[in-house]
């Protein structure tokens, strides 16, 4: 888990779209992203201040008070994985992506934190496919060894 932080102090150095700042506390590292950056004069010398998500590495900015007092909000764009435990189950809309994709599911869908999976077959194979959350199957992988199953799968088969 992450927690907040504010650092006030010193830019001693400037790459890209990080900023290094000496504070009384010693000195941090901090990341404004590629976008955030955008139009943002830091100056090696400026005094700033910085709320932000600590990292393991460095601050993620999320607002930043210039030397002048003027203050930047800093949007940071959510990865799509990043809402995978809000987004709601959905066996139908898996299994019609599956079918879509001409394969015959086998067994119920089970649900992982960034995807679905669900046993499949198709030409002859049995596949394990993984299907992503918004519903587009991302990878099949070959079952090896598995024969298609011409019926459901029973509760003790193992998958």
């Amino acid at each position: 888990m992450t927690e907040s932080q504010t650092i006030t102090g010193t830019v001693w150095a400037v790459f890209g779209h990080r900023f290094a700042i000496e504070s009384q506390n010693g000195r941090h590292l901090a990341d404004l992203g590629p976008k955030g950056a955008e139009g943002i004069p830091v100056a090696v010398g400026d005094r700033v201040s910085i709320t932000g998500e600590r990292k393991p590495s460095e601050i993620k900015v999320i607002t930043l008070t210039l030397h002048d007092g003027t203050i930047r909000t800093i949007a940071w764009p959510r990865k799509p994985h990043e809402d995978s435990g809000r987004t709601p189950a959905n066996p139908a809309a898996v299994l019609a992506a599956v079918e879509a994709y001409g394969y015959v599911p086998e067994g119920e869908v089970r649900r992982k934190p960034k995807h679905f999976e669900i046993a499949g077959s198709k030409d002859g194979s049995r596949y394990q496919i993984h299907v992503a959350l918004g519903g587009r199957v991302r990878h099949a992988k070959v079952i090896a060894g598995a024969e298609p199953r011409t019926s459901a799968p029973s509760a003790t088969a193992a998958s």
